[in-house]
């Protein structure tokens, strides 16, 4: 009788552990069937955006990076210290507003970084002054608006006004670029702009302002799933050349936050006269972000940016060493900055 009993007992779990298996096979199953519906939506739901985007009025974002960073600079000139490495908080944000409707468009953008720093000088500064630390706020800005007729849907005539410098040393150095000409919008959220009739003044009156040609590219989107990519390509070629002013200016105490080196508002020590051709006026830059979203729109977010331009760079160089040697490479050299933090993107 024990025997049929435990016998019983053993058929009936075996019953058990097969129906169970069953259930976690059903399981499995529905679940892959639920994955694959939700896959179908997304897709659906991410189509619906491009054509929403695409329909006329305006559309807003922005991607913005705060809290402590890291980042470093290479020939960066328009800031104090252009050969340095840095960590320190504050924010960097670039932003955009576009119009578009069924004859024109109005696209504007903006750039600003703003921070504090404890930054460590390198070898290409003063031997004296290798491996020190020093306190400083280093900013940026970038503004620029973009205004075009509609000949035909990716072809338009348009006008742009484009405009940097830094927030707190406002203007000193500072561009401002006007242009007219054509633009081509090949795919969505991407426009190329060529304008052959453009005039750059540049900030302070000893640079060297002239006419000339104005090219550029714009383009954001989401490269990968949860990652985003910005980027703003702006080049300038001159039709002439120009004779500029480099000064070397008074020497200020070494005190407080983003206190400049040089004393700008008094008179120079020495004053050197350049004449630049065209090649040597000609500049560029180049913008980008990254930015990825971890949760709600908060993740990690990088900015990285290009330029050359002479005159910004040999201004710094001749304030600091008094020197200036047209033949070398080094009077204009890739200028770089990156800034790595904790991103928020709209």
């Amino acid at each position: 009788m024990r025997l049929l009993q435990l016998l019983m007992v053993m058929l009936l779990c075996v019953g058990f552990a097969q129906a169970q298996d069953i259930n976690v096979e059903d399981l499995k199953a529905m679940k892959a069937e639920k994955l694959a519906a939700a896959d179908a939506l997304l897709t659906e739901a991410a189509d619906l955006e491009k054509q929403i985007k695409s329909l006329p009025g305006w559309s807003i974002g922005g991607v913005g990076i705060i809290g402590a960073d890291f980042g470093g600079n290479d020939n960066w000139y328009a800031i104090n210290n252009p050969f340095s490495s840095a960590s320190g908080y504050g924010i960097s944000a670039s932003a955009f507003a576009n119009k578009n409707a069924d004859k024109f468009f109005w696209n504007n953008l903006f750039s600003l970084n703003l921070k504090k720093v404890n930054t460590t000088l390198d070898s290409r500064l003063d031997e004296g002054t290798v491996g020190n630390k020093v306190s400083a706020i280093t900013d940026a800005l970038d503004v620029s608006s973009l205004a075009g007729y509609k000949l035909a849907p990716k072809w338009a005539l348009s006008g742009e006004a484009k405009y940097t410098s830094t927030l707190l040393n406002f203007n000193n150095p500072g561009k401002l670029t006007v242009s007219a000409g054509a633009t081509w919008l090949p795919i969505p959220n991407a426009v190329v702009i060529f304008h052959p009739i453009a005039y750059e003044f540049n900030f302070p009156g000893d640079f060297v302002s002239v006419p000339g040609c104005k090219i550029g590219a714009t383009y954001a989107a989401a490269i990968v799933p949860g990652v985003s990519w910005s980027t703003n390509l702006s080049l300038f070629i001159p039709y002439g050349s120009g004779m500029g002013t480099l000064n070397e200016y008074p020497l200020k105490a070494d005190s407080a936050i983003n206190d400049p080196q040089y004393d700008t508002s008094a008179d120079p020590i020495n004053t050197l006269a350049v004449d630049y051709s065209g090649s040597g006026l000609t500049n560029w830059t180049w913008l980008n972000s990254f930015s990825t979203n971890i949760f709600k729109g908060i993740g990690v977010g990088l900015n990285v940016g290009l330029r050359q331009d002479a005159q910004i760079a040999n201004q710094w160089q001749y304030q600091r060493t008094n020197t200036y040697d047209p033949n070398t490479e080094q009077n204009n050299p890739l200028q770089f900055y990156y800034n790595l933090g904790l991103s928020y993107t709209l």
